[in-house]
């Protein structure tokens, strides 16, 4: 429910702080009618995830050679059908949705305006990555930190990958697909992983 909720007012600030003031319309943020050209931008983009994943699963394992930390997942296996299925329609398509809009549609599209395709580019990956820590705890406050580095850190890889096929393709729907596919194949593989033990 968080995950829905907080992706609802992704869209909706973005609609109120940008759009209804005229900063930047939709269409100039990549954001268009679902339809057969965003389907296929969104399929387009979900092919990258397999190297997405795999890059960041490289970018993951050096990190925590060096942080030994017990990653968390923000939508953990839930080891049933239902709670599975409720996870892959909240990781992998609300909260992606939610995101691009807000990280790739409206700040990237600004920053990359002011400081140009590289600079807008990191800048939204590391906002990306920075902003999906904000929650992380710990059981020391060196654990939390560990937690939130690695978390940081290993989440660039994808920011970046979500931020360049978005400035590259031009629409929203590339990297809604990009992202949409690799929380999944996260997710699934998380439950598969659970289910196995």
């Amino acid at each position: 429910m968080s995950v829905s909720l907080r992706a609802a007012v992704y869209r909706w600030l973005v609609r109120l702080l940008v759009v209804d003031f005229g900063a930047l319309d939709w269409s100039a943020m990549g954001v268009t009618r679902p339809d057969r050209r965003a389907l296929m931008e969104g399929v387009g983009g979900a092919i990258w995830a397999v190297p997405v994943v795999f890059v960041t699963g490289i970018v993951a394992s050096i990190l925590l050679s060096f942080v030994p930390v017990e990653p968390v997942s923000p939508l953990p296996p839930t080891g049933s059908t239902i709670g599975f299925a409720l996870s892959l329609l909240t990781g992998g398509i609300v909260a992606p949705f939610g995101e691009e809009v807000l990280f790739r549609g409206f700040a990237t599209t600004a920053w990359v305006r002011g400081r140009g395709v590289v600079g807008g580019v990191v800048l939204g990956a590391l906002v990306f990555a920075f902003a999906h820590v904000l929650t992380i705890s710990g059981t020391s406050a060196g654990d939390a930190f560990g937690q939130a580095f690695v978390g940081c850190a290993g989440r660039v890889p994808v920011g970046l990958a979500l931020g360049w096929l978005f400035i590259r393709r031009r629409t929203v729907w590339a990297s809604f697909g990009l992202h949409a596919a690799f929380n999944a194949i996260l997710l699934i593989v998380a439950e598969a992983t659970s289910r196995s033990t």
